[in-house]
């Protein structure tokens, strides 16, 4: 057990270490270092083995079966693993419209060689990873016949930058900047040279080719001639002037560019002694780049030196070669694979959210043809519906640019049902051993005791809890006269306009309330200013421009700015007009935007960040004020559903629905200025209604219901997620202190107390889970798909957690409502967006919502844990080296409930891990693909079940070492949802994978926790 914890923790530290050399280094090095490294499958192996040793050992197939069948599935699943490995293997299949396809290219570099001597014949084909953080060492013998083929690797670069070196030795060469349809890139040519790009070669005095067109140049003594067989279209790199060749030969210039079709050359310049010197720059491979690649090829005594230059996804180029008599084939790149079937796309579909550019779906319809078994077959394909057969496993993954052809991911793994079963033992045994009377959740039950409760209340922290979401500091000094102005916007008509539906830029559509929320929150900081409602600001700067222009209401984050714009340092909201010189209207910070828009993120002040957010605020306040964020008008007949501004469907709509548009939002700014003077608004709702039937009339396949636009705005006006944040500190911290109080003083009852409390806590989730059951509703799918989805609903999980264990603890109750609180004001702070937004299409799937519900279900339990672990350790600081009976039973309490709290938290992450795990199979055809985000949560649960198998190493077997863990540990949950999602690249991050600065809080948290550690340690020896 003491070797079974330590591989544990190994485990955790290794994989955790591996996501930092990606972020590096780059994929290929995480995957030759650690992942696909035999050092690792030798770790693995040690790992079950010692699985396999203990179970025997303790027998627990005897007298736990609930733990030998969670045990157990460990060992399925691994075979489930070996054979995904040894013998499953990936790749793409890409189609066009009307083709068939019958094979598949593999998604790994591999090297391919084959021998031939006499009539003697050998293959070889290994993956090859290889490191830009060590280096590289690679040697492979063949035997054919007689003899022996030798391969090494001499050098390796990740990309690769080629230079001309003037040298003695060296020979003649051509630099020529070459673009095939893409970006131009440098080639060296030397006499007899030729090159491949695809639809045409690229040669220097070499023979004329049939197979497709040759741009070939010929030294002609003093300069160059072309012999291209089509017009060229030249442009004079110097004077910028054109032209046109004629076919057949014409001079070859230097600085000219010659274009045909989409491709171009250049002569750049003539190196007449000069050796190619090839290195890199990178230290990852780039994508579209070639990496580089120089081998040994020998037989006996005779050796040849081969370059390769594979690039990702494609196949790899063959060498020919005879060494002794051996003729040798020898290639690195991608491997085609043939399948023992053919599929042909019929068509291909794609579907964009309304009126924007975002997919919402992509789909491929197919036929497969298995003439072995005499089967045809249409079948629709798409994202989260595979296309199964004989072990083949085809899933929507791309489309080509031009939406005419189909990109499939294939895979074919024989390892996929011993691994779903492995996973359904795990779940069944994890949720048996919670009720089986032995199990150490049971124990840990029946030996929790209650500390002694009293009477008090409490019941005023609901009235603070409800107290205005808005109570922020005093809106800025304003002038009567226009802020009375700002006012006669009559409410009830601003109610109503915030009814009309919009289209925003991703497609979702909206209510106008929403829209005019999220501009105000975006330009004050705040979700109320002067006390006027978001919608009639929002009308307010449509209406009246030049007025809103000069109220201070976009926010400043830093005093260099203000200064910037010439306030004074001290100002907290700007003008719209301060940001613009009054001599010429140039933009004041426009400098200064660019210049911090440019730097790296490392390298990014305070100040930077907050011109950037400034000028955010400034262009949003633009935005607004020239109506194009009301795209309240849908296209008369439009594929894609579109909706446009007045101002942009005035210019492109048909002239009879121009007519419409335009005499709809004409009668409503009349209307709305009539309101103004009079202060009647009957004909300005009349107005909007004219404006609503047009939506209905042209929109209706996407304008949502007026119940769905009235459930949204009752969303915002409630705010219940920003209330919760009160109601949760504030009746955690009361709770916190009666606790501490009644320790010290038992004969202080709390009885009442904990009572009122669970109760408020109880509303509080009724609260709570009202507002996911309304934002799902609005939304349309389930409430936990971005960042503050995801931590608004672990904090939920926690209150769930907490009102299930901590019901007659006050301090795991108090524990479970501050961690709760917490969680909601990080999700409400300024870098957590709160908009809701629209799915990709990978992300509808009913195993993500079951995924991510159950793993943050887990986390909600473990922070309650670990929070307890906390506050034991505080507990040990107050309990003196004598002790304190009180205190040591609430010591021994609480530390039953933190190990039941990461007992459910472990089993949950294990449960909605392997849960991701199916998704990503049956969505991409992969259980696990080593994603930062993935393997930070695989880090979450070994390090937990290390804290929980402590009581196993006699040395570490001690309530203040398992709750010094416990507490530590809740960092790699912290490192799961802020550390991936900010600070490292993959496929859930946020992040482009650019060092980011760690937040000071990172460094006070770790200093203040190694003190209260530290403080505890000298009290930790309970009686």
């Amino acid at each position: 057990m003491k070797m079974a914890v330590l591989m544990l923790f190994l485990f955790g530290i290794i994989i955790g270490a591996a996501t930092f050399i990606e972020n590096d280094y780059g994929t290929q090095t995480a995957r030759a270092l650690v992942y696909k490294a035999f050092w690792f499958e030798l770790f693995l192996a040690y790992f079950v083995a010692i699985l396999v040793y203990n179970i025997a050992k303790y027998k627990s197939y005897k007298n736990k079966l609930p733990v030998f069948i969670f045990h157990f599935s460990f060992l399925i699943i691994a075979i489930g693993a070996l054979i995904t490995r040894y013998v499953g293997y990936e790749g793409v299949m890409s189609i066009r419209e009307g083709e068939v396809s019958q094979v598949m290219v593999s998604d790994v570099k591999i090297l391919q060689l084959h021998a031939k001597n006499a009539d003697k014949e050998a293959f070889l084909e290994k993956e090859l990873f290889f490191s830009t953080m060590t280096s590289n060492s690679l040697s492979e013998s063949l035997s054919v016949g007689d003899k022996t083929v030798k391969v090494e690797l001499l050098k390796y670069l990740p990309t690769m930058d080629q230079h001309a070196i003037a040298s003695a030795d060296g020979k003649k060469l051509l630099e020529l900047k070459i673009s095939a349809g893409g970006q131009g890139k440098i080639h060296f040519f030397a006499k007899g040279e030729k090159k491949d790009f695809g639809g045409f070669y690229v040669g220097y005095e070499v023979e004329p080719t049939k197979d497709k067109p040759i741009f070939l140049i010929k030294d002609k003594g003093e300069g160059y001639v072309v012999d291209f067989p089509f017009v060229l279209k030249t442009l004079n790199m110097n004077d910028k002037t054109s032209g046109e060749t004629k076919t057949g030969v014409n001079d070859f210039k230097n600085r000219m560019l010659y274009q045909f079709g989409s491709n171009a050359v250049v002569l750049k310049d003539v190196h007449e002694k000069a050796i190619v010197k090839v290195d890199s720059h990178d230290i990852k491979t780039q994508r579209g780049q070639a990496e580089y690649m120089q081998w040994k090829v020998s037989v006996g005594d005779k050796s040849q030196i081969i370059t390769t230059t594979p690039h990702k996804g494609r196949i790899g180029k063959v060498n020919h070669l005879n060494l002794d008599g051996v003729q040798i084939e020898m290639s690195v790149g991608a491997k085609l694979i043939q399948l023992p079937f053919s599929i042909k796309l019929e068509d291909f579909e794609l579907v964009r959210y309304p009126g924007s550019m975002t997919p919402a779906s992509y789909s491929s319809k197919v036929v497969l043809i298995d003439k072995e078994q005499n089967l045809t077959m249409p079948y629709h394909i798409y994202m989260n519906h595979i296309l199964d057969h004989r072990n083949y496993r085809f899933f929507q993954s791309s489309y080509d640019p031009d939406e005419k052809g189909t990109v499939l991911s294939v895979n074919h793994d024989p390892g996929t049902w011993p691994t779903y079963i492995g996973y359904l033992l795990l779940t069944i045994g994890m949720i048996w051993s919670l009720f089986h009377p032995n199990g150490r959740f049971q124990k840990l039950l029946k030996g929790a005791r209650k500390l002694q409760s009293g009477a008090a209340a409490i019941a005023f922290v609901t009235l603070l809890a409800f107290a205005p979401q808005n109570a922020q500091a005093a809106s800025p000094q304003i002038d009567d006269a226009l802020l009375k102005t700002m006012q006669s916007y009559n409410l009830e008509h601003t109610l109503n306009f915030g009814k009309i539906a919009v289209q925003d830029h991703q497609g979702r559509m909206k209510p106008m309330d929403t829209v005019a929320h999220e501009v105000v929150a975006k330009i004050t900081g705040r979700s109320l200013l002067y006390d006027l409602e978001p919608t009639q600001m929002l009308l307010g700067m449509i209406m009246q421009p030049e007025l809103y222009q000069n109220v201070s209401m976009i926010k400043i984050g830093h005093k260099k700015i203000a200064l910037d714009i010439g306030l004074d340092e001290n100002t907290k909201f700007a003008k719209f007009s301060d940001f613009f010189s009054k001599k010429d209207g140039s933009y004041k910070i426009f400098n200064a935007v660019t210049e911090s828009s440019q730097k790296k993120p490392l390298e990014k002040s305070q100040y930077d960040k907050e011109l950037i957010k400034v000028d955010e605020r400034v262009n949003v306040a633009f935005m607004a004020y020239q109506g194009s964020l009301l795209r309240i008008y849908p296209k008369p007949n439009d594929a894609n559903n579109k909706w446009m501004a007045p101002m942009d469907a005035l210019k492109t709509y048909a002239p009879e629905h121009v007519k419409e548009v335009k005499m709809s939002i004409s009668a409503y700014f009349k209307m709305v200025e009539q309101g103004l003077k009079t202060g009647k608004w009957e004909n300005a709702n009349l107005a909007l209604k004219g404006i609503r039937m047009y939506q209905e009339k042209y929109g209706s396949a996407v304008i949502p219901s007026q119940t769905h636009i009235d459930m949204e705005i009752k969303y915002n006006k409630l705010g219940l997620f920003g209330k919760l944040v009160p109601l949760y500190l504030l009746l955690g911290l009361i709770l916190l202190i009666f606790a501490f109080v009644n320790v010290l003083k038992p004969s202080i009852s709390i009885k009442w107390v904990m009572r009122i409390a669970w109760g408020i806590f109880v509303v509080g989730l009724i609260i709570h889970l009202t507002g996911l059951g309304i934002r799902w509703y609005i939304s349309g799918h389930a409430p936990w798909s971005n960042a503050y989805e995801s931590i608004v609903t672990i904090a939920a999980s926690t209150v769930i957690a907490g009102v299930l264990l901590a019901r007659n603890s006050p301090f795991a109750l108090a524990g479970a409502a501050i961690l709760a609180g917490v969680t909601m004001g990080v999700a409400h702070m300024s870098f957590i967006n709160p908009e809701i937004t629209t799915l990709v299409p990978v992300l509808k799937s009913y195993w993500l919502m079951i995924h991510v519900a159950t793993i943050i279900s887990g986390d909600g339990f473990l922070g309650l844990g670990s929070i307890l672990s906390l506050l034991v350790l505080i507990l040990y600081i107050m309990r003196g080296k004598e002790g304190n009976p009180n205190i040591d039973r609430s010591i021994k309490e609480l530390t039953n409930l933190s190990e039941m709290g990461l007992i459910i938290g472990v089993m949950l992450l294990t449960v909605g891990n392997f849960l991701g795990g199916i998704w990503a199979n049956e969505s991409w055809g992969r259980y696990w693909g080593w994603d930062s985000k993935e393997t930070w949560a695989a880090v979450t649960i070994l390090i937990y079940a290390v804290v929980l198998h402590l009581r196993f190493v006699p040395a570490l077997k001690s309530n203040f070492i398992y709750n010094v863990a416990s507490t530590w540990s809740y960092f790699t949950v912290l490192m799961t949802y802020f550390g991936v999602n900010y600070y490292l690249s993959g496929l859930h991050s946020y992040a482009a994978g650019d060092p980011v600065p760690i937040p000071m809080w990172v460094y006070y948290g770790v200093a203040g926790l190694l003190v209260l550690s530290v403080l505890a340690a000298r009290n930790r020896n309970l009686k």
